[in-house]
């Protein structure tokens, strides 16, 4: 949620608390109980939208952060190889080429990393015969090659992971439309209890107009009895 809806959001759940501490006097208007189930349940819809566009995100990032740290260090054994066999044959374009740091791969963007993964790839695959006795074997060059896939997929996926919180913050503001539709109506019938219950009504008002995210009210003690 957006920081003014969390703040609004902290309000509809401590209205929800509160009548439901009240349920004895609410209970007299059937059509405010109505009214007080249908808040609650907009509530959890709000609260169960919001969690899954944040363990979506959370989850592509850290998925992507995985392949990426993954696909790093393999392209630093592949490369620190290349640059051993170079040093050894003395070709010294090779050697410079291949000499690759992982301060260098780890300041990169994603698309900057992609490329770089790709052309360790090609650095290798020019020379795979003499690179196997320096430990690039076919079958790890293969293993290599699907981390790049794998790490360029999660890049995609992190990605798309803004249409989807695009998407839940659309349906949260729609939400919060059809909450404030209820909550309207339920200021409306609380009025009728102006007479018997003031107490209830005044505190009922003031927990409307709370702004304070996390603010938690305290129940006030009605004396009134239900007649």
């Amino acid at each position: 949620m957006l920081k003014r809806q969390l703040n609004k959001f902290a309000m509809v759940k401590n209205t929800v608390a509160f009548l439901s501490e009240y349920e004895e006097i609410i209970s007299v208007i059937p059509e405010l109980q109505i009214y007080h189930s249908e808040l609650r349940s907009k509530c959890d819809e709000i609260e169960s939208r919001d969690t899954e566009r944040i363990v979506i995100r959370q989850g592509r990032f850290l998925n992507k952060m995985t392949e990426r740290n993954e696909a790093i260090n393999k392209a630093l054994g592949i490369s620190g190889a290349v640059f051993a066999y170079a040093r050894k044959i003395k070709d010294i374009e090779l050697e410079g080429r291949s000499y690759i740091l992982r301060s260098e791969l780890n300041n990169m963007r994603d698309t900057e990393l992609a490329s770089k993964l790709k052309f360790i790839k090609e650095l290798a695959e020019e020379n795979m015969q003499p690179l196997n006795s320096f430990g690039v074997t076919a079958q790890k060059m293969n293993l290599y090659i699907r981390k790049i896939a794998l790490y360029e997929k999660a890049v995609e996926d992190s990605g798309s992971s803004f249409a989807v919180k695009k998407g839940n913050l659309k349906v949260i503001r729609e939400l919060f439309k059809e909450t404030d539709s209820i909550l309207t109506a339920i200021d409306k019938l609380t009025d009728s209890f102006l007479e018997e219950y003031p107490g209830f009504v005044n505190n009922y008002r003031i927990l409307r107009r709370i702004k304070n995210f996390g603010v938690r009210h305290r129940k006030v003690p009605v004396t009134q009895t239900i007649q």
